[in-house]
């Protein structure tokens, strides 16, 4: 009796693992699905990191003894014109760029009167007293006469005021290496101020032809920079070129490359004269400045034999 209980317990004992082992499926492999790739997107295939092409790339070496003659020139670049459009488009302005530099403590700016970089401390770092604002925002952004607040910074804004780019430089003969070359010594961002003219009672004085109040331009310089500290900062900037998105020009070629229209201002000459201050008419200053330009082209062409 016991034998029989103990078979038909083991026959029950197997058939209930058999029934549980038959009704689970079989075990699968679970496919495995890649995780997406997660980081920062790259936005398109134009070249936009730094590299080592991206630096600036020394001036020629040249030895004071070697420095047979020297010329200063002052010129002006005139950012309306269509041939300078780079230096002001609405992608990437040189003023904005050179506001980033100034903000971010990178770049130095001088004193308006202060264009030989001797005299004094750059203003940049100053701040005005009772006020958030440095030295720099009121200078270079100017302040609202509506709000009384500094002006919003942004490429609108600067190339709207800022139409003109003043440059001093020397040209130098190099009887060593036998070249008549410019070298930049700064540049100085120039803003145009129109200024109603007021009576001895503070009225606008009217202009009876037309009606309507008399005002003046005034042009002035915002400070001066320091070219070979400029260079560091727009040599990291691509333009913005009409003919390739990918060209590879920077700020800085178009300076070191002429790759502007400009038209010169002022010589050094004994008197200290600027060419406004010959009484001459617009035009006469621009025929002027093309004999100057002249009488420098003849020099260099007359130091050599053929």
């Amino acid at each position: 009796m016991k034998r029989i209980f103990f078979l038909f317990a083991l026959l029950l004992l197997t058939g209930t693992v058999f029934a549980q082992n038959t009704a689970q499926p079989p075990v699968q492999d679970k496919k495995v699905i890649p995780k997406k790739k997660l980081g920062p997107k790259k936005d398109g295939y134009i070249y936009k990191e730094t590299t080592e092409a991206d630096t600036v790339v020394p001036y020629s070496v040249v030895n004071k003894e070697d420095v047979a003659f020297t010329k200063r020139i002052w010129r002006e670049i005139d950012l309306r014109d269509r041939g300078n459009s780079v230096l002001a488009s609405p992608k990437v302005n040189l003023l904005g760029i050179i506001y980033e530099a100034l903000k971010n403590g990178e770049l130095d700016m001088y004193a308006s009167d202060n264009e030989d970089f001797q005299t004094g401390d750059p203003i940049s770092q100053k701040k005005i007293s009772d006020t958030s604002s440095s030295a720099v925002d009121t200078a270079f952004l100017g302040v609202n006469p509506s709000t009384n607040e500094v002006n919003r910074a942004n490429n609108e804004f600067f190339a709207a005021s800022y139409p003109i780019i003043r440059i001093k430089e020397d040209w130098i003969l190099d009887i060593k290496r036998g070249i008549f070359e410019p070298r930049i010594v700064g540049i100085a961002p120039v803003r145009i101020d129109v200024k109603t003219q007021l009576d001895n009672n503070g009225n606008p004085v009217m202009d009876p032809t037309t009606n309507t109040a008399r005002a003046d331009t005034l042009k002035s310089a915002v400070g001066w920079f320091y070219f070979d500290d400029l260079r560091e900062i727009l040599v990291k900037h691509k333009i913005a070129n009409n003919g390739n998105d990918n060209s590879g020009i920077n700020f800085d070629d178009v300076f070191i490359r002429r790759l502007f229209y400009s038209y010169i201002t002022k010589e050094s000459n004994a008197a200290d004269n600027r060419l406004q201050d010959l009484f001459l008419t617009s035009k006469e200053r621009l025929i002027e400045a093309e004999k100057i330009k002249k009488k420098w082209a003849d020099f260099e062409q007359g130091l050599w034999e053929y």
